[in-house]
């Protein structure tokens, strides 16, 4: 009985884990989203009135860790703040388009990104 009751218990802390690193990553890309639609046009996050990036910081647990946003936000503006004036090799009769989404989904799906979440997951369990 001992041994399932610990089976369960690790059980539900890797879910756990992995429920707050898949959100954080969730959290990144509508991050990706927000800034380079907004930089198109600055009206574009006054007039979303989406509140996933809350939902997801809830659902991942990290709501009330500011630090843990930050570092987060700050990443993902370092790697994805330039996708919006990105050139591709689409053409179209009326004009060039973005990839944004496109381009913010292969940052979600990323080595780096994941690997920048599971460092960033790590030194909060180390904190005291």
């Amino acid at each position: 009985m001992k041994k399932y009751i610990i089976f369960w218990l690790c059980s539900f802390a890797i879910a756990f884990g992995q429920n707050k690193k898949v959100n954080i990553k969730k959290f990144a890309f509508n991050q990706c989203i927000i800034i380079n639609y907004s930089k198109i046009d600055t009206n574009f996050y006054n007039n979303l009135n989406d509140a996933s990036t809350v939902q997801f910081s809830v659902d991942g647990n990290f709501l009330e860790d500011p630090d843990l946003i930050e570092k987060v936000i700050n990443f993902t503006t370092l790697q994805t703040s330039s996708y919006y004036s990105r050139k591709n090799n689409l053409h179209f009769e009326q004009g060039n388009k973005n990839i944004v989404f496109c381009d913010c989904f292969n940052f979600y799906e990323s080595k780096q990104l994941d690997k920048f979440v599971r460092k960033l997951l790590s030194n909060t369990a180390q904190k005291p």
